[in-house]
């Protein structure tokens, strides 16, 4: 056992005692910016502003526009962002699914399946998932995978009369997740494996709503809208290898989870009325409102901020948060990114306290 001289361990003991931040609240500065996902490895973040995709890199701290894009709904860990270009012939407008990786063009998603597209998610090779649908919508519109060398793929489902969707993908592009309409409209959730559907239910048999979020290795699967047979509501958290499901409280929508499963993101509902919140959920700890996690964690958000817009993301190790909300006399929205801090260094080297 390697012991410090007692000296050296009191002075860190009085250091480990001062009341510290443990990471930082960083504001955008791009108006009307509603961030979404970030990727797994944390150097991007991607969302929509004024009709043009954004995406954010951590090493730069460029908030760039790409106004190819008119939606951005996903990036991956080279910064590839997920979206969708319009299109116009002076009568129809449609939106047509598209990548547009790091300092390149926007690039159509080939072999469109109907005549408007929207991707939603892109994995670490390019494989990108997402809706197509037809001019106003008129028939059902189907969740796809698109990969360079087949095109566009209508991705099965076991109510194929009715709507779906693939929200997220993950990172090695295996397991996708999304929703796929019940007959009575209501929105429940499937997750492909390899695109073998799987209609996600509880223990007792019942359908959750839509999945959301997915983590690094696709391991585990969140989503929203789930009541279980006791009547409690919440959001969940699935286990594809075990195929167990828990339910988050408090938490109407996730939309992120770590690679560990361990902490959940989300909000408290959708309408504004009552007002939603930021909430957090880690294992062992349970769920939390964001404004007091933050102050949990001694870090500071500016006067005026109002974080009700909720959590969107997360990155694989949980330090990496971001979302949007508002600011007191503005109307826009405004995004911010949340770093946490690593374990206090001082103890982890191997020394044992005397």
């Amino acid at each position: 056992m390697r012991v410090r001289p007692l000296f050296v361990a009191v002075s860190l003991a009085l250091v480990s005692g001062l009341a510290h931040a443990s990471g930082t609240f960083t504001a955008l500065q791009t108006p009307g910016l509603t961030l979404g996902k970030v990727s797994a490895n944390g150097e991007y973040a991607v969302g929509t502003a004024g009709g043009q995709g954004v995406r954010w890199t951590r090493s730069t701290t460029a908030e760039e526009m790409l106004p190819s894009l008119d939606t951005a709904l996903g990036i991956n860990n080279s910064g590839t962002v997920a979206g969708a270009v319009p299109w116009t012939d002076g009568t129809l407008q449609r939106d047509l699914g598209a990548l547009q990786p790091v300092g390149q063009d926007a690039v159509e998603l080939t072999a469109t399946l109907q005549t408007n597209s929207n991707a939603y998610d892109v994995a670490d090779d390019g494989t990108a998932v997402g809706l197509s649908f037809g001019d106003n919508f008129v028939g059902p519109a189907v969740a796809f995978v698109w990969t360079e060398a087949e095109g566009m793929t209508a991705l099965p489902v076991n109510r194929p009369d009715t709507y779906s969707r693939a929200n997220v993908i993950s990172a090695d592009g295996h397991v996708i997740a999304g929703w796929n309409d019940q007959e009575d409209g209501f929105r429940t959730a499937v997750v492909w494996k390899d695109r073998v559907p799987t209609d996600v239910v509880d223990r007792d048999g019942l359908a959750v709503g839509e999945a959301d979020g997915i983590s690094v290795d696709g391991t585990f699967v969140v989503g929203s809208s789930y009541t279980d047979i006791l009547g409690n509501s919440g959001s969940w958290r699935w286990n594809s290898s075990s195929n167990t499901m828990i339910m988050i409280p408090l938490m109407t929508f996730a939309f992120g989870v770590s690679a560990n499963g361990n902490t959940v993101v989300g909000n408290t509902g959708f309408f504004d009325d009552p007002p939603r919140a930021a909430v957090i959920w880690r294992k062992d700890v349970g769920s939390m409102l964001l404004a007091d996690y933050l102050a949990e964690q001694q870090i500071a958000v500016p006067d005026g901020w109002d974080l009700s817009g909720g959590l969107t993301g997360i990155s694989a190790d949980g330090r990496t948060l971001v979302g949007w909300g508002s600011i007191q006399g503005d109307p826009n929205t405004w995004s911010y990114v949340i770093t946490i801090d690593p374990p206090d260094a001082i103890f982890a080297d191997g020394f044992d306290a005397p």
